[in-house]
C-alpha cells in the first residue's frame, strides 16, 4: 500500500525546502548504513568471542567439538564483550555524525555493564549460595506418575525462581547504578530503562531454566546451548545504531 501522506510530503518538501529535503534523505540513508554496520560488527564480534572461547576450551579438552560446547557464566561475559564491542566498532565507523559518539558509548557500558556483568554475577552468586545451603522443598511420598511430576516442579522451582529473580534484579539494579555513573561521566541526564529486548540476552539461562522442569528433554538444553552466541546480538546491534533525533 502507497502511503499518499508521506509521499506528498516528501515532494512538498522537495519542491519549496530542497535542502530539507536533501539532509533527510542524507539522514535516512546514514541511518541504514550504521544498522547495517552495526549487526555486522556485532555479528563479528560473537564470531570472534566465540571462537576464542571455544579454544580455551578445548586446550583443556582436546575432544571437545563446537556442537558439544557447554558456555558458562564467564563465557557469556567474553561473547557478550564481543557483541557490545563490535556493535560499537561497526556503529562509530559507519555514523557520519560523531555527535552520536557519546550515546554509543553510553549505551555499550549500559548493556554490558547493566545487562550483562550484573545480572550474570549475581546469578552466579545466588546459584552457588542456593547450592551451598543444601535447600530442597519437601517432596510429595507417592510413586504415581502425577506425583512424580509435580516432584520434578518442586526440586526444580527453588532454582528457578532464584535465576529468575536474579536476572531481573540484577538487569534493574545494573541499569540505575549505569545510569548514575553515566549521567555524571558524560554530563546528561538520561533515564536508561530496561527493555523488552534487553532480556533477549539472556534467553539461554531463561531456556536452560525451564529445562529443568523437562529433564526427559535433554536436547533442549543442547539447543540453547548452541543459541547462546546469537542471543547477545541485540546488545551489540544496539550499542551501534544509538544515534540523537534529526
Amino acid at each position: 500500500m502507497v502511503n499518499i501522506s508521506n509521499n506528498t510530503s516528501a515532494f512538498y518538501d522537495f519542491i519549496n525546502k530542497p535542502q530539507s529535503y536533501m539532509i533527510k534523505k542524507e539522514n535516512a540513508n546514514n541511518k541504514k548504513k550504521v544498522i547495517a554496520a552495526s549487526v555486522a560488527g556485532s555479528a563479528v564480534g560473537i564470531i570472534a568471542a566465540t571462537v576464542g572461547v571455544f579454544s580455551l576450551a578445548k586446550g583443556k579438552n582436546p575432544g571437545l567439538t563446537l556442537n558439544k560446547m557447554v558456555y558458562d557464566e564467564k563465557d557469556a561475559l567474553i561473547i557478550g564483550a564481543g557483541s557490545v564491542l563490535g556493535g560499537l566498532i561497526g556503529g562509530l565507523v559507519s555514523d557520519k555524525n560523531k555527535e552520536n559518539k557519546n550515546l554509543k558509548l553510553r549505551e555499550a557500558s549500559q548493556q554490558f555493564i547493566g545487562n550483562m556483568a550484573f545480572p550474570i554475577t549475581i546469578l552466579a552468586c545466588a546459584n552457588k549460595l542456593l547450592d551451598k545451603s543444601g535447600f530442597k522443598l519437601p517432596k510429595i511420598n507417592s510413586s504415581s506418575k502425577p506425583a512424580g511430576a509435580l516432584n520434578v516442579l518442586i526440586e526444580a522451582l527453588p532454582k528457578m525462581v532464584v535465576c529468575i529473580a536474579s536476572l531481573v534484579g540484577g538487569m534493574e539494579l545494573g541499569n540505575k547504578v549505569m545510569n548514575r555513573v553515566n549521567n555524571k561521566i558524560f554530563k546528561e541526564e538520561i533515564k536508561h530503562d530496561v527493555q523488552a529486548e534487553d532480556y533477549l540476552v539472556h534467553a539461554d539461562d531463561i531456556c536452560l531454566t525451564a529445562n529443568m522442569l523437562l529433564k526427559d528433554f535433554k536436547s533442549i538444553s543442547a539447543v540453547t546451548s548452541k543459541l547462546l552466541p546469537l542471543s547477545f546480538i541485540v546488545a551489540g546491534s544496539k550499542t551501534g545504531i544509538q544515534q540523537k533525533e534529526n
